[in-house]
């Protein structure tokens, strides 16, 4: 119920989950189907859909007013090309990664299912971080990503000015799952609601910014090497409602001001669960989360706030869970 009313209010005249894929195939001009090999260097004008084994070459591209609908079952390998070479349709450093991205400008369809998800993963033979660069969406709307599973790319997903719902996907061995920021010279802003997912092993869990404000609830957060959530410069984000365990940080903050962390399991992280950088000097609330522990001496030992820097803003714990909360992470 949840799902439906967050999917309501951030795409009220476009809730994907309702279209059947039959409708979705007729809604498109053209079917790739049992298609090896995409060369690089691609671009999508016109409607389309993939299914079957799919190898990038290198970037493709779906320009504004085009879709791509990927089908469940689906497998998106990326070829692991030269940092920013001749497979790259742009050596912009600012909105691209160095290794081959599938760029939305138009919009993606990726909706997969429990028994059947769509994998986006690295081609090599013995796969590495960062074999492939992204799903990079850059000022695109009304995008959905359900039941995938992303592995070795660079920052599996990120948003510049786009809205992208991500739920129920599987993120591992990538240098950061999720990254979202907005852009100045675009007129959108950022809506990147995650709900249910499962982020793990990977470099960086969540890490958003410039301005952004996602809604990020009931996803298992854990194992990340790094972070399990970073915030940096963001707007008012919320997280509710997540297992965030065993990251080697749990959520650091720096120069954020309005944000919402309550009613999460935020315990057992190696460094601290909750980490303020410099230029943290805002205070923040972080009341009603379950710290694996009701000793407030022990919760405060894994917060780094101004009681271990005076120049930087507090931690307030208040009101602590007795106990995990119930409902957090997946349901």
């Amino acid at each position: 119920m949840i799902y439906k009313k967050l999917l309501s209010r951030f795409y009220p005249l476009a809730l994907f989950t309702s279209l059947s894929i039959a409708t979705l195939i007729a809604l498109t001009t053209s079917v790739c189907l049992a298609v090896t090999e995409i060369p690089a260097l691609s671009v999508i004008k016109k409607d389309t859909v993939w299914q079957g084994d799919l190898l990038l070459k290198g970037d493709v591209r779906v320009e504004p007013g085009a879709t791509l609908i990927i089908m469940p079952g689906s497998k998106i390998s990326f070829a692991k090309i030269a940092e920013f070479g001749n497979e790259k349709l742009s050596k912009d450093k600012n909105d691209h990664f160095p290794r081959a991205e599938l760029v939305i400008r138009g919009r993606l369809i990726a909706q997969g299912l429990p028994e059947k998800p769509i994998v986006f993963t690295s081609a090599e033979h013995n796969p590495s971080v960062a074999d492939w660069g992204a799903v990079n969406f850059i000022g695109s709307r009304n995008n959905v990503m359900e039941f995938c599973e992303l592995s070795y790319g660079h920052t599996s997903v990120h948003c510049h000015s786009a809205q992208v719902v991500i739920s129920h996907c599987t993120f591992h061995h990538n240098g950061v799952a999720i990254g979202q920021k907005n852009v100045k010279t675009l007129k959108i802003k950022s809506s990147v609601p995650m709900l249910y997912n499962t982020i793990t092993e990977n470099g960086g869990g969540i890490l958003f910014g410039g301005g952004t404000s996602p809604v990020i609830f009931h996803n298992e957060i854990s194992n990340n090497k790094f972070f399990g959530i970073y915030a940096k410069k963001s707007g008012k984000a919320s997280i509710r409602y997540n297992n965030i365990t065993r990251n080697g940080k749990g959520i650091i903050l720096y120069a954020v001001k309005d944000i919402i962390i309550r009613e999460n399991n935020i315990s057992d992280n190696l460094d601290y669960n909750i980490s303020l950088l410099e230029g943290q000097t805002e205070s923040i609330n972080a009341e009603y989360n379950w710290w694996g522990t009701t000793t407030p001496k022990a919760i405060s030992g894994m917060i780094r706030d101004r009681h271990r820097d005076q120049e930087l803003g507090t931690l307030y714990f208040d009101n602590a869970a007795s106990g995990p909360v119930q409902g957090a992470g997946l349901i």
